[in-house]
């Protein structure tokens, strides 16, 4: 099971242009609020029952993926996933893991300083075979749920992520909120989730982002079929100089109990790109891949 989140923010930069007062208001505001969302689940969590079709215990999923494209330019990807979640009554503990790597090599000519193509003995162009890594992605992430009603609950969420080809040396985050989910069975249900936190981006450039977060998630699943499932997943978190959103879009297929096969859609973007689906945006890191899927529990 994946994160269930996606992103409310908090204006950071309304709060700087207002002064700082105005941003010490703000996250006193964040403060009250919290607390008066942890006063109201002490105050109903005796009135907890947990839900007949939630799964207690352990039960986990791996994903494997692969791409490849041929032409002037040849490129591969793989990316796996892992995602294991314990339930215990009104407790959720989940662990997310994800890689991604892609590497893409190209045939160019030869050329001068003068922009002519340089030739070999025969008068032939000399071409290079130049080779790239354009992402080795490396993400993992827990996060904590307690639930004060069958539907609502609090959590804590911390991650670290990096991907050194893309500019990322590293960046993570320390999240609070609450947020709620909606079962039905496994493959039928709907989650929400809102938060603050702090979150540092350290950039292999030299450019780093350190402060006050909002965040906004958002979590969709729905049986199409006996077999089949279309899924949602987006998380973004803004505030500060920029935003970031991870949004991706699945359909999968069981083949046979408990092997599944997977036709993913992933996209990680800032507040630069307009428009998430053209792939050439700057800004932009998008996949499309094919994968298995097992449910290991």
């Amino acid at each position: 099971m994946e994160k269930y989140a996606t992103a409310l923010a908090v204006s950071t930069r309304a709060n700087k242009a207002a002064g700082p007062h105005a941003a010490h208001r703000s996250h006193f505001a964040w403060a009250v609020a919290v607390a008066a969302i942890l006063m109201s689940a002490t105050t109903v969590a005796n009135a907890y029952v947990t839900p007949d079709n939630l799964k207690q215990g352990l039960d986990g999923n791996v994903q494997l993926g692969a791409l490849a494209t041929f032409g002037a330019t040849d490129s591969e990807a793989v990316s796996a996933r892992s995602t294991f979640t314990y339930r215990a009554e009104r407790w959720e503990q989940e662990f997310d893991a994800k890689l991604f790597r892609s590497a893409s090599e190209a045939v160019v000519i030869r050329r001068s300083a003068d922009g002519e193509a340089i030739l070999d003995n025969e008068g032939q162009e000399i071409k290079d075979l130049i080779k790239s890594t354009t992402n080795s992605r490396r993400f993992v992430s827990t996060q904590s749920r307690l639930y004060f009603t069958e539907r609502h609950y609090l959590f804590g969420i911390a991650d670290y992520d990096t991907n050194k080809p893309a500019n990322l040396d590293r960046s993570t985050r320390q999240i609070i909120g609450v947020g709620y989910k909606l079962w039905r069975t496994k493959n039928d249900l709907l989650g929400a989730a809102v938060g603050f936190g702090r979150k540092q981006r350290v950039e292999v450039s030299g450019n780093t982002e350190n402060g006050g977060i909002g965040y906004l998630g958002l979590r969709f699943k729905r049986a199409l079929t006996e077999k089949s499932a279309l899924k949602l997943d987006v998380d973004s978190d803004f505030g500060g100089d920029n935003r970031y959103t991870e949004a991706e879009v699945s359909l999968s297929w069981k083949l046979r109990d408990p092997v599944s096969l997977k036709i993913k859609y992933e996209a990680r973007f800032n507040s630069t790109v307009t428009d998430p689906l053209n792939q050439f945006a700057r800004g932009l890191e998008a996949a499309l891949s094919i994968n298995l899927s097992l449910d290991v529990f």
